[in-house]
């Protein structure tokens, strides 16, 4: 019988990799502690050491007293909280989102770099030398710029061009390696300064879906219209990710889906979970579909073959007449093909 995986030999593009290596970390042990990756909320950027103090005296007290200044190229940077906890960190991005930086994102980093570019010490060294500038500089800079769009403004800080290569070279260089946690750091970081591209929602809907995380993608899909290529890439993740809620988190989707592939994965779905029954119900409705579809095509001669009706043969056939040596249900179809006509002698 014709194995179940060679139905998902998508060309889905998830940057240069179809599929995920298994990527082993690596450094001296001497210096693991310091090398250790930490994350914390990027609020804000300003261009020098005083402003930066004044737009951090603006911050709410509820965040205020976790905030530090470090030194990034040529910015000064606010960020909330340090840990080496993602997860942990996620609440900090969602407190910071309340406290008004709707632009706050996710950074990854690592305890000797946060400890580096500090500049926390040295505003307080400049305020012991200098008591009555900043002082002087902060009640001009009221006058002058009311406080809320101020916050506004510099919530979400533009990264270069060549920021933004440096950061997708970084994802996709995490995700060949088989980190994709620090993958997905790089994703959002990116989605968070305004990058529109579809390949980069598309990649990190994915990721989203292989940790089963529903109600992030969907506030990007919901932003989208209801994009179809995103809501496909979450649930390829998922479905691979082989996570528990993945039906009922897509059920509304999957029903009114006019491609066949959201049925497709869900036949996928079920009968890696033994559920045969409903594989083969979505399986059919698949093809019922989109009966033009490949894939949906072979899912259905699939289902065919199962329960050994000869109508099989000629759906086998009609996708190789469809598809040449190149194409990857070729091979299995071909054999498959062969094996049937021997069979009927």
């Amino acid at each position: 019988m014709i194995k179940l995986l060679t139905i998902f030999c998508f060309t889905f593009a998830l940057f240069a990799s179809d599929t995920v290596g298994i990527g082993v970390q690596k450094k001296d042990e001497k210096k693991e502690e310091e090398k250790k990756v930490v994350y914390a909320v990027q609020l804000f950027a300003e261009q020098n050491i005083d402003l930066a103090k004044i737009t951090q005296s603006k911050i709410s007290k509820n965040i205020k007293d976790d905030v530090t200044l470090h030194k990034i190229g040529n910015y000064i940077v606010g960020r909330y909280g340090q840990s080496e906890s993602y997860s942990e960190m996620k609440v900090n991005l969602q407190k910071a989102h309340e406290a008004g930086y709707k632009g706050s994102y996710i950074i990854t980093s690592t305890n000797l770099d946060m400890k580096n570019n500090l500049v926390s010490g040295e505003i307080k060294e400049q305020e012991k030398q200098l008591p009555q500038a900043p002082k002087t500089e902060t009640k001009e800079q009221d006058k002058q710029t009311p406080q809320t769009p101020k916050t506004e403004k510099n919530s979400n800080p533009k990264i270069s061009k060549s920021d933004k290569s440096n950061i997708l070279l970084k994802a996709q260089n995490a995700y060949e390696k088989g980190d994709e946690n620090e993958a997905m750091i790089y994703y959002e970081m990116l989605l968070s300064s305004g990058e529109k591209s579809q390949k980069i929602k598309n990649n990190l809907c994915y990721l989203y879906g292989k940790r089963g995380a529903w109600l992030q993608v969907k506030k990007i899909i919901d932003s989208e219209q209801f994009n179809g290529k995103l809501i496909y890439a979450y649930a390829y993740g998922a479905v691979q990710g082989d996570q528990e809620n993945y039906y009922s988190d897509l059920s509304e989707y999957i029903m009114v889906d006019k491609s066949g592939r959201l049925m497709l994965l869900s036949g996928y779905y079920f009968e890696k979970r033994d559920d045969m029954q409903r594989a083969v119900s979505f399986y059919k409705m698949a093809y019922e579909k989109n009966p033009s579809d490949l894939y949906n095509i072979f899912a259905y001669a699939r289902i065919l073959d199962m329960q050994q009706n000869r109508e099989a043969l000629s759906f086998y056939k009609k996708i190789l007449s469809k598809i040449d040596a190149s194409h990857p249900l070729y091979i299995t179809v071909n054999e498959r093909i062969k094996e049937l006509e021997g069979a009927n002698g």
